[in-house]
């Protein structure tokens, strides 16, 4: 892990270095262990160094013609500078970039393995390029006025620049209220933006033009089921594989443990590498169903060294605004501050820290347990013949629960809306939203076509295709990465290896459900994976993910949090919401579970606006 950031003035005037050291500053705890920094002409680059690896260049890499930055690393660059046709011995991943770019330019992207952003910047023809991985794990923002351009690893560091626009984008805010963040390349400043993950970015005088170099495939609709004999032991492996490949360097590495089946399925494949790691989970005080008991117990039969942290209302009340800063940009889930005081204890221990991150997304997880049923009916009515699905179409209302019983299978999880978090409806978006020009009623589907478009799969892996480019990349990794980067810990993702991740496309989607005894199992690879390895209490049993301070909380012991942070939205300083609504709101989570979630991320959305961004209202 590291930060990167730099600016570009492409008509000849040199950037102010005072400006560049500032944005350098808000990037030092992504890399505490060094900065480097590159100056020519028009270009200003700037580098911060986290060293988990016992090679790891010191950044900008300068040759005659480049400067390459990264955040990240590249896997196997011995193999990569090889085919590259150098015989430079090898010493650091930023090395093998460098020479993949030589031989290859964009084809490079194709043809590399690893969790990284980059930029490199050619002396000569003044171009600058931005690179971001396949599924985006490391973050990379930009922003561009005229003739100047500037970006950086984390939001917070780009709006150093004094000219880098903090202008609410309002015509975003419906999506943030819908799906609980806002999707690459958008965010919820008007004038910055995101690099795309598996995209590139290039910018010269002449313009910016960016193309996506990497689309996953998924078996094609109709694939038949195979057999788990030829399916399961090549999956162990190329986990183990993954597992093995993020192991490399010798840092003290520990295992996020939530007992489930993604982090299960790491540990084990740890535990068949030899490598003890110590494991970490969460847990609160007051929880009546706690996670942590099976998570200790996968760990002990795994005969790993666990690590339980108990938390209560001091400390997630006290996290609260930290975890907004260290986020850079609204994620709105109470989870980011569970997930943030879980890395300061891991970091305690170890300095890298492995996740399960991706499990679900492509293995087919919780968001399948009420989708499945519905499938099942919309695949009935698909049955019947015209006439009776189009009376059926139009007699009944045209609510979301009846898009997703008659729309065509082919575009089902599209028309229904399905992918990532589903939180404000249009009518509860018209209730809250002072200005009816940003509610937006289409937005999900708006937002959810270009996930969907292009896909030859089955409706289930269509759907796990939108969780995966909105949950996933734009949710998830945003805040695992962003808080592991606050608490000094480098995090990694076995699961989203591209071996594995092109594996779990390529199964159908009836591959990753299984009806035994009457319920339906998701994560069946998982599942299998692990059969034999932990016994079936463990690994057929249903998870509720990373525990989260919602309705119980916020009217029990976090009663003054509650108050403190709805008081602070009726000031509505920045004239957004209808403050009828927010009371209304305010009540029903006293009442009704499910809406503390909706008024959480409204805090989270306040506090970034007066302590990141700072916009005038």
């Amino acid at each position: 892990m590291g930060g990167l950031g730099g600016m570009v003035h492409f008509r000849g005037e040199p950037p102010d270095l005072g400006v560049l050291a500032n944005l350098s500053s808000h990037l030092a705890h992504r890399g505490p262990d060094g900065e480097g920094q590159f100056a020519e002409g028009p270009v200003a680059l700037s580098h911060r160094l986290q060293a988990t690896l016992a090679a790891k260049s010191v950044q900008p890499v300068v040759s005659d013609d480049l400067v390459l930055l990264m955040d990240g690393w590249i896997f196997d660059p011995d193999d990569v500078v090889r085919k590259a046709g150098s015989d430079e011995p090898i010493q650091t991943d930023t090395q093998a970039l460098l020479a993949a770019w030589r031989r290859w330019h964009f084809d490079a992207m194709h043809r590399l393995g690893g969790a990284f952003s980059a930029a490199i910047w050619n002396r000569r023809n003044r171009t600058l390029w931005l690179l971001r991985d396949r599924l985006g794990t490391a973050p990379l923002y930009w922003a561009r006025d005229g003739h100047r351009f500037a970006f950086a690893s984390e939001l917070p560091a780009l709006l150093q620049v004094p000219w880098v626009s903090r202008e609410l984008a309002r015509e975003h805010l419906a999506e943030y209220l819908s799906f609980r963040n806002v999707h690459a390349p958008r965010t919820l400043l008007r004038d910055v933006h995101q690099v795309e993950p598996g995209r590139w970015l290039e910018v010269n005088a002449d313009g910016l033009k960016t193309r996506r170099y990497w689309t996953l495939s998924y078996a094609p609709s109709g694939t038949p089921r195979p057999r788990e004999a030829d399916v399961i032991p090549a999956l162990q492996d190329a986990v183990q594989h993954a597992v093995q490949r993020r192991l490399a360097g010798g840092a003290p590495t520990g295992l996020y443990l939530s007992g489930g089946l993604g982090s299960a399925a790491i540990g084990a494949a740890a535990r068949k590498l030899h490598r003890d790691l110590p494991t970490f989970t969460i847990t609160f005080a007051d929880d009546p169903n706690p996670e942590s008991p099976f998570a200790g117990r996968v760990a002990r039969l795994l005969r790993m060294e666990h690590h339980e942290l108990v938390v209560g209302t001091a400390e997630l009340a006290g996290s609260f605004v930290r975890t907004v800063r260290a986020l850079g940009h609204p994620v709105g889930t109470p989870a980011a501050v569970v997930q943030l005081l879980l890395a300061d204890y891991a970091r305690e221990h170890v300095r890298v820290v492995l996740s399960g991150d991706g499990g679900e997304e492509l293995f087919g997880g919780r968001m399948l347990d009420g989708l499945a049923r519905q499938l099942r009916l919309a695949r009935a009515v698909s049955r019947l013949p015209y006439g009776s699905r189009k009376l059926l179409a139009t007699g009944l209302s045209r609510s979301r629960r009846v898009r997703r019983l008659t729309a065509p299978l082919d575009r089902w999880g599209l028309v229904a809306g399905i992918g990532g978090s589903d939180q404000f409806s249009v009518t509860e978006r018209r209730e809250l939203l002072r200005d009816p020009d940003l509610v937006r009623p289409d937005v999900r589907q708006e937002v959810l076509a270009p996930f969907y478009d292009g896909l030859d799969t089955d409706p289930i892996n269509a759907v796990l295709h939108a969780y995966l480019c909105s949950w996933l990349s734009d949710g998830s990794l945003v805040r695992a990465d962003r808080t592991a980067a606050a608490s000094g810990l480098d995090i990694r993702f076995p699961l989203l290896d591209r071996e594995v991740v092109e594996m779990a496309a390529a199964l159908p989607g009836s591959f990753k459900l299984r009806r035994v005894g009457g319920s339906v199992h998701t994560r069946w690879p998982l599942r299998s994976m692990l059969a034999g390895i932990l016994p079936p209490p463990l690994v057929n049993r249903s998870k509720r993910g990373m525990p989260t301070p919602l309705d119980t909380w916020l009217y029990g012991t976090g009663r003054l949090f509650l108050e403190e942070w709805c008081a602070r939205l009726r000031v509505n300083r920045y004239g957004l919401w209808n403050v009828e609504a927010l009371e209304r709101l305010r009540r029903r989570t006293s009442r009704q579970q499910g809406y503390g979630i909706r008024l959480w991320s409204l805090f989270i959305l306040e506090c970034w606006l007066d302590e990141v961004v700072g916009a005038k209202p």
